[in-house]
């Protein structure tokens, strides 16, 4: 059984996430290299998003799905130098991602290396992240920009992502450098965030998780990366089942926030109280109580129980739709 003390937040590090600089050091993601004159192209060609356009110094978050318009990876592309890519991905798998993208190499001069054991990953999320870094390193980094920067006399790269609907950077760096990189931010300013105040600030802010919202279980559409797909694009793998979801209205869950009195736990399945129709699942469950008593929790909830104050149950306990 959890204590008090196990179970409450953080306002510390809440607080530099949502009005400071929170840091996330990631125990594992996919950073991969994608480099020749047609990678861009390619990238364009095979996710959701307008990619053309992402030239020298800039970035953009995109999802790849499969030819079922399932979630195989969401990832951040940055264009670093020409005809040289990095893709930034939430996920510990990077096999799945490089695997996924050499299934449609054919012609292409483009090659992908795998710098996830090799590079580490930072996150600066909040307000004041842009100030830590130009402290840190000296560079000024925009909207949805990569940035090259030197510490330690190792080359890193700085990666502006507004895709989550909050302020985040992310520092990718060799994995000799990165502790040394994370004790500078934060004399900076920046404020360690852990596992469990991340997650719920996750959850809070309606951020969906790899493996957790999104991944081969679910659509884009209904896992919260909407905004991810650009409809107007042209083809790209996927984008009929996509489009088709969307012209139709055919999807039949939607991600919600749900709230309960005691801690849920994800992958259970969510029911009507009365009558155990099914009426979804938990995704992800933060075990940390609320400052107003609750705990939450993400679902993928079906469409006809997604109204505020909808009761259902998970586990034998009553969780309401937020």
């Amino acid at each position: 059984m959890q204590t008090s003390s196990q179970i409450q937040v953080d306002q510390t590090q809440l607080g530099a996430l949502e009005n400071g600089c929170g840091l996330v050091f990631w125990d594992s993601a996919t950073i991969v290299r994608h480099s020749g004159p047609d990678a861009l192209d390619l990238l364009h060609r095979l996710t959701t998003k307008e990619l053309l356009s992402v030239t020298e110094g800039r970035s953009r978050r995109t999802v790849l799905t499969s030819a079922r318009g399932r979630v195989v990876d969401v990832f951040l592309v940055a264009h670093v130098f020409a005809d040289r890519l990095l893709l930034i991905s939430d996920s510990d798998n990077p096999e799945r991602m490089i695997s996924a993208i050499d299934r449609y190499t054919i012609i292409e001069d483009a090659e992908l290396t795998d710098l996830s054991a090799s590079n580490a990953r930072i996150s600066l999320i909040g307000p004041r992240a842009v100030k830590v870094v130009e402290s840190v390193l000296g560079e000024v980094v925009g909207s949805d920009a990569s940035v090259a920067a030197e510490f330690d006399s190792e080359s890193l790269t700085i990666v502006s992502d507004t895709s989550r609907g909050v302020e985040w950077l992310d520092a990718i760096c060799p994995v000799d450098v990165a502790r040394d990189l994370a004790v500078a931010f934060e004399s900076a300013g920046a404020v360690a965030v852990d596992p469990d105040n991340f997650e719920l600030f996750r959850i809070t802010r309606g951020i969906p998780g790899s493996d957790r919202e999104y991944g081969e279980h679910a659509n884009p559409i209904e896992s919260g990366l909407f905004d991810l797909i650009d409809f107007d694009k042209g083809c790209y793998v996927g984008q009929e089942v996509i489009a088709r979801l969307d012209t139709y209205d055919k999807v039949k869950r939607n991600l919600r926030v749900l709230e309960c009195d005691e801690p849920m736990e994800a992958g259970t399945t969510l029911q009507l109280p009365v009558d155990s129709k099914s009426a979804g699942i938990i995704t992800s469950a933060s075990p940390l109580m609320t400052e107003d008593g609750v705990y939450l929790a993400f679902g993928l909830v079906r469409k006809a129980f997604l109204a505020t104050g909808t009761v259902l149950a998970s586990g034998g306990i009553a969780v309401r739709v937020r």
